[in-house]
């Protein structure tokens, strides 16, 4: 039995390229550090990161939030933030792990046109392993190998490996849906048509309870729909949303932070900046020079 009293929570880290928000790491080259780190990898810890692991060869089982999985060569797993696991002592298996931040993902999210593959959106729907077919195995591979390049090439531009690991997650959350958890296809349907009408209506509507009104069902029951379904709450999901569109706004749109909160229904500039502050730890106008600086 593993003792969990004590859950370590781990902060990304990333000591070669300590600002890119992406690092891919050899599970061997992982393995050796093991004496550097200040947690133990093999006892469960919470990371505050997205974290997937590629099996190349080999087989075992990984503990997420308190459950064992089984994987095998060709295997992809799949840790959320604020999820709890550990890697097994007795498994050595070859792959890599990438670990992503929230934020980089928020950006990558910014730089194209489709609401893809979120993975907050998926932890709970779907099995957090899955085995890729050979073809989409090499894809993978591929795409990987890109963003490592891409990263020797320029650290300063993120532009590159935004699109790539974009196109990885597309392929990789195309490949999960077919891998459903535990929910039922009722709630499966009912979280579908929660983020369709997110989808319609984010603009106008930014509280959960118009959205438990839309759906003829109490505020309670949505949240425990999404919790169930997403690990988040509605509110969480909407605020996702917005602030995605914010974004793409500002560095794809190319508007002014005015005309961006003018587009998206904010009748006040100070409460825009405020509400975008309070959810990325920074200001409109910040982000908007950096994705400048950046030539994005």
């Amino acid at each position: 039995m593993v003792d969990c009293h004590v859950i370590p929570d781990i902060e990304y880290r990333s000591p070669s390229l300590k600002e890119s928000g992406i690092e891919i790491v050899d599970l061997e080259v992982f393995r050796s550090r093991l004496s550097a780190y200040k947690f133990d990898p093999y006892r469960p810890h919470r990371v505050s990161y997205f974290c997937l692991l590629f099996i190349t060869e080999g087989q075992g089982r990984h503990l997420i939030d308190f459950n064992r999985y089984d994987y095998q060569s060709g295997s992809v797993i799949f840790i959320n933030p604020s999820q709890v696991h550990a890697f097994d002592s007795d498994d050595c298996p070859q792959g890599e792990m990438i670990n992503i931040t929230s934020s980089f993902l928020s950006s990558s999210s910014a730089n194209i046109r489709t609401s893809y593959f979120v993975p907050a959106h998926i932890s709970r729907a779907s099995f957090p392993v899955i085995t890729l077919s050979q073809d989409l195995k090499h894809s993978c591979q591929v795409l990987l190998d890109e963003v490592r390049k891409s990263q020797l090439e320029n650290e300063a531009d993120d532009l590159v490996v935004q699109l790539l690991l974009s196109t990885l997650l597309v392929k990789l959350g195309r490949a999960r849906k077919s891998h459903s958890a535990h929910i039922s296809e009722h709630q499966k349907e009912r979280f579908g048509h929660f983020l369709s009408l997110v989808e319609l209506h984010y603009v106008e509507c930014r509280e959960a309870l118009q959205y438990a009104n839309k759906m003829h069902t109490s505020y309670k029951n949505l949240n425990l729909l999404c919790k169930s379904c997403s690990g988040q709450t509605a509110k969480q999901l909407i605020d996702f949303r917005m602030i995605l569109e914010i974004k793409r706004k500002l560095a794809m749109d190319g508007l002014s932070v005015q005309q961006a909160a003018d587009e998206l229904g904010f009748d006040d500039l100070t409460h825009f900046n405020k509400y975008f502050k309070r959810k990325t730890a920074n200001t409109p106008a910040a982000f908007k020079r950096q994705h400048e600086r950046a030539g994005i």
